[in-house]
């Protein structure tokens, strides 16, 4: 005979870990500062109207005598050369043999 064997499908439930938060009340006392009231006497400085003065800007206009350039004719000579023989005495010694008489 031959041994039978049979295959049965079992469901084996899975175990899953999970983490848990757990909310606690903690209480704490803070000290708070409480604004109170204080009378104070301040001085308020007091606004003046006062006249506003307008400045006007004033063109002047003012002549300055400015030297004048004129024209004029003026002749100037015109330097000519000329050439000129001059006589000019030139003293030429020469010696002459002197003759004698005999």
């Amino acid at each position: 005979p031959v041994p039978q064997v049979q295959e049965v499908v079992v469901h084996v439930p899975r175990i899953v870990e999970q983490k848990r938060q757990i909310q606690k009340n903690v209480e704490q006392i803070v000290d708070v500062p409480v604004p109170v009231m204080q009378e104070e006497i301040v001085l308020v400085p007091k606004v003046f109207q006062e006249k506003r003065y307008r400045h006007i800007h004033v063109e002047e206009v003012i002549d300055i005598p400015v030297p004048q350039e004129q024209e004029e004719l003026v002749h100037i000579p015109v330097i000519q050369h000329e050439e000129r023989i001059v006589p000019n005495p030139v003293e030429v010694v020469v010696e002459m043999p002197k003759t004698q008489l005999v």
